[in-house]
């Protein structure tokens, strides 16, 4: 008998000692928030199934690629410049814009939508051989390629939003 009611004892003191030790603020510190932007940046007529939005391109086409980032109209500031853009495989982060490859001067944009237009010529002349894409590198339904933008708003705040993924087909 004793020894179940010590047993009891050292159960109810466990739950006591979680209870009074847990964290008041559970998932609202920096390390598990989620690091959305406070102004919303959406890729015009990507697809957003999934995480990460996506355009595709037919590489047998025309091969242009347009990205389109858009913040809301009735937002507090506007784009003032796309500070750095970096392409790559879908291995790139936000430190990739540390050493941005794709455009690497500051671009002026002043308004609510930015768009790059560019083509897979150009892509594969800016990116690392790794990530070049041709006929023989898509090997199944699509290749994935991606871009990350760093945005200066109006008010000198950046934003990077999510990364941007180019599905490249070859039918």
């Amino acid at each position: 008998m004793k020894k179940i009611i010590n047993k009891i004892v050292l159960a109810a003191a466990a739950v006591l000692t979680f209870g009074l030790t847990a964290c008041d603020k559970d998932f609202t510190d920096d390390l598990v928030k989620d690091n959305q932007p406070d102004i919303p940046v959406t890729f015009t007529g990507a697809t957003t199934y999934g995480f990460n939005p996506y355009y595709t391109v037919n590489i047998n086409g025309t091969g242009e690629i347009k990205i389109t980032l858009e913040i809301p109209g009735s937002s507090a500031v506007t784009i003032k410049e796309v500070a750095a853009v970096t392409a790559g495989t879908t291995a790139i982060n936000v430190a990739s814009l540390g050493a941005p490859n794709y455009v690497t001067a500051p671009v002026s944009v002043n308004g609510t939508t930015y768009t790059l237009t560019t083509s897979l010529t150009e892509y594969n002349s800016k990116v690392p051989a790794s990530a070049r894409v041709t006929a023989a590198s898509i090997t199944g339904a699509f290749l994935e390629r991606a871009f990350m933008f760093k945005l200066t708003m109006s008010d000198n705040t950046e934003i990077v939003p999510v990364q941007c993924r180019i599905r490249f087909t070859k039918s």
